[in-house]
């Protein structure tokens, strides 16, 4: 027990030093190593390098030779360079251990300590609020070895009730992920499609305090009327009418106080849990789960902000403000920030309401193919598309017009995919498998390049034959990218959400006239659309000699360059086989053969030094050669250590959340 101040001084001093001294070691390790690492783990490998390095030089001590530190400088000074280097050698052999059992750390986002630490509290409270809903559901403990375990119905069923348990945004991923057949088995499809949330609306007082913090006035200056009863209730917001001071209705978006944060917490456990399922099974990893859950947590994540909703809004209504018997609500931008959203309101229902459908007087075949119509322009002409035409977001007025509501999620095709749906699109319409895979590998971009195109077109044949009516299908794209991935050629994320958005439409259509059959109706569309665009051949032929009019003028000017050469006798000719990636990974591996090969030569030669400074009787001559050999070894030791340390951070990086 420490009774006195001068005791506890001496006390805490020694603790400061060793955590000093501590810190230092395993921050030089990290820096020998070249490896990036938290604090924690640097801290530990430094405690661990300054006792271990204090146990191996007093061993040595015993074991070997007495010193007299009082009478011997030159001792003291030995001992302190030996425990220096067995420190920092037992540093660097735990770090390779911390690195190899936990995974170095490459390029993590610093975060404030106590906000990381409260994510961290959070996250696990949540992931513990889950697991007792998976344990309660039969989920905890079964072994997903097969492709009929992890696909049964039984663990589909589970997991949608343990998503409606636990409740949360894991209902929203849920609804999410239950469109996107192209990802998932139809088991979990149907299982997710039967998801419900009964989610309340907001507090009026919170509502209108959002609502003014956001537009920073008082709601009353803003609108003449504000409806408190909420008109709809979801995961993400709640929706409000409302009457603009100039007599508009309105409706009003307002995003959930919190939800950034929800969203967050309940995203980090999604991608925690894919990765643990990816781990333990061999089908979860090649349906790529992870990549899946992220995907979901991004579209959420692009939801969470107005403006982008706003802006994509603009963009369709001034592409298509022609279309007969389709119309787009205006948002107006000023009023419209990153938590509330003010859009014209839509006096309508939901087409797939039969009495209001038949209501309208419209004939049914009529109505779905100004829906089709526009659709297949928004792709084909402007790039910019409706992602997710559901009955829900599809309402039909007592005129008969179809109005497009809730932008949140919008497709953007970029121009070069937006040719090579074009072409393929052409290739539809000619029912021609090469034009079809010639665009189809254009579209794949790098990963194309590597696609062997005779076989491509045979495949792609063979879903020609397979599509409905010989036209369209809803589901030929999906059939393409099975193509792809079969050739090892991921899809795009552009064509697997086009995919869905089609399937989607297809459902759509099917609600507004039964009889309604997608393919032979798009096939005969598409070639007027393309033709409208002017993509025809003669146009694609003049586009394509203006981009190659800077290389065939220089052309002349090259042969001539050549011809002179070659009769001068300059000519030369190299291939260099390591150029680029092959070359920066070749000297990559040179470099850490030189660097292994020269630690073992100096690990060998700084034991023989060693070795030979024991056998040698005068200290004058020994106490050098220890130095230069605890040097060497130190040197030599630090040097393969660092390639193992880089090998290990060479490996795939779990990104954990």
């Amino acid at each position: 027990m420490i009774t006195s101040d001068g005791s506890m001084w001496d006390f805490l001093v020694v603790l400061l030093f060793i955590f000093m001294a501590s810190l230092l070691m395993g921050w030089l390790a990290g820096r020998i190593l070249d490896v990036r690492r938290g604090r924690v783990r640097s801290l530990a490998a430094g405690i661990a390098g300054f006792f271990g390095g204090a146990v191996l030089l007093l061993v040595q001590i015993q074991g070997n030779v007495e010193l007299d530190i009082e009478t011997d400088p030159f001792g003291t000074l030995q001992l302190v360079i030996g425990w220096v280097v067995y420190a920092l050698i037992v540093s660097l052999v735990v770090s390779l251990i911390i690195d190899a059992m936990l995974r170095p750390r490459r390029g993590r986002r610093r975060r404030r300590p106590l906000a990381a630490l409260r994510i961290r509290i959070a996250v696990t409270r949540r992931l513990l609020q889950i697991t007792r809903a998976a344990r309660h559901n039969g989920l905890i403990g079964r072994r997903l070895a097969s492709r009929a375990e992890l696909v049964s119905p039984e663990t589909a069923h589970g997991v949608r009730e343990t998503i409606e348990e636990a409740g949360g945004m894991l209902v929203k991923f849920g609804q999410i992920a239950s469109t996107r057949d192209d990802l998932l088995p139809a088991t979990f499809i149907d299982e997710l499609s039967q998801l419900r949330t009964s989610v309340p609306g907001l507090p009026p007082e919170v509502v209108r305090a959002v609502v003014e913090s956001e537009l920073r006035m008082p709601i009353d200056e803003i609108f003449s009327e504000f409806d408190d009863r909420p008109l709809a209730a979801a995961s993400i917001g709640v929706t409000h009418r409302a009457t603009l001071l100039d007599g508009r209705r309105v409706i009003v978006k307002v995003q959930r106080p919190g939800i950034e944060q929800s969203v967050d917490i309940d995203g980090r456990v999604l991608i925690w849990a894919a990765r643990k399922v990816e781990r333990r099974s061999d089908q979860a990893r090649r349906m790529g789960a992870v990549r899946i859950a992220q995907e979901l947590v991004a579209g959420i994540r692009d939801e969470l902000d107005f403006t982008r909703e706003a802006s994509n809004n603009a963009l369709m209504r001034a592409a298509r403000a022609d279309d007969v018997g389709v119309a787009f609500p205006e948002i107006y931008r000023d009023l419209t920030t990153q938590r509330i959203l003010v859009m014209d309101e839509v006096v309508g229902e939901p087409v797939s309401d039969v009495p209001a459908v038949n209501a309208t007087g419209v004939p049914r075949p009529e109505l779905a193919d100004h829906l089709l119509n526009s659709f297949l322009a928004q792709i084909l002409s402007d790039g910019v598309y409706h992602a997710d035409p559901h009955p829900g977001n599809v309402l039909i007025d007592r005129e008969g017009t179809l109005w497009f509501i809730d932008f949140g999620s919008v497709g953007m095709i970029d121009p070069i995919t937006l040719e090579g749906l074009q072409q393929m699109a052409i290739g539809f319409t000619m029912r021609d498998p090469s034009i079809l895979a010639r665009a189809v590998r254009r579209i794949a971009g790098h990963d194309g390049e590597s696609l062997d195109i005779s076989s491509l077109e045979f495949d792609i044949g063979v879903v020609l034959t397979n599509v409905q009516g010989g036209g369209f299908d809803p589901a030929a794209i999906t059939k393409i990218i099975r193509v792809l991935n079969r050739h090892g050629v991921g899809a795009p994320p552009a064509l697997t959400l086009l995919a869905r958005a089609i399937l989607t439409l297809d459902g759509t259509l099917r609600s507004v006239d039964p009889s309604f059959r997608m393919g032979p109706a798009a096939q005969a569309r598409m070639g007027k659309i393309v033709q409208d665009s002017e993509i025809n051949p003669r146009d694609q032929l003049a586009r394509e000699l203006v981009r190659a009019l800077p290389a065939l003028r220089s052309m002349p000017q090259l042969s001539e360059d050549l011809a002179l050469q070659a009769r001068s006798g300059r000519f030369t000719m190299r291939v260099d086989r390591f150029e680029g990636p092959d070359g920066n990974r070749m000297e990559h591996w040179i470099n850490r053969v030189l660097f292994t090969v020269i630690g073992v030569i100096g690990l060998l030669g700084s034991g023989l030094l060693l070795i030979a400074a024991g056998m040698e009787g005068n200290d004058t001559v020994a106490n050098p050669m220890r130095i230069i050999g605890f040097g060497g070894l130190f040197l030599a030791a630090a040097m393969m250590m660092r390639v193992v340390a880089q090998i290990l951070a060479g490996r795939d990086d779990d990104n954990p959340f």
